[in-house]
């Protein structure tokens, strides 16, 4: 009546039938594709963690904007007072340009802000 599948025409068994195992696919690791899923996300998480903590501009950008503008208000306050006196400058050049480094990172540091840190910003750090 019916045939038995893998079955040959002769009744031997076929070592390449529909059941066979050589033709099974071999069992998937869902746990291994899964792994490195979560190990990339987390590898990406550490790394803008990192940044964004191992920068001042991270710290800048994790500031609340109330924070960031009453420091960029102290920091300038404190730039004009101690850079921009000519002959009455108390910080020395060096000092000076690493405060108008700073001073640019902020986003509330306008054209304005640049034009009067620039010269602190080409004079070479020493």
């Amino acid at each position: 009546m019916l045939k038995a599948m893998g079955t040959t025409t002769d009744g031997a068994n076929a070592s390449n039938g529909l059941f066979s195992r050589e033709m099974a696919p071999e069992p998937r690791k869902p746990w291994l594709g899964r792994a490195a899923v979560v190990g990339a996300i987390a590898a990406v998480g550490l790394g803008i963690w990192m940044w964004m903590q191992g920068s001042e501009g991270g710290a800048l950008r994790a500031m609340s904007p109330v924070q960031r503008e009453a420091l960029f208000k102290e920091t300038w306050k404190d730039y004009r007072m101690r850079c921009t006196g000519g002959a009455e400058q108390k910080d020395t050049p060096a000092v000076c340009h690493q405060r108008a480094e700073f001073l640019q990172r902020f986003p509330q540091c306008d054209e304005a802000c640049r034009a009067q840190i620039a010269p602190s910003l080409s004079a070479a750090p020493q």
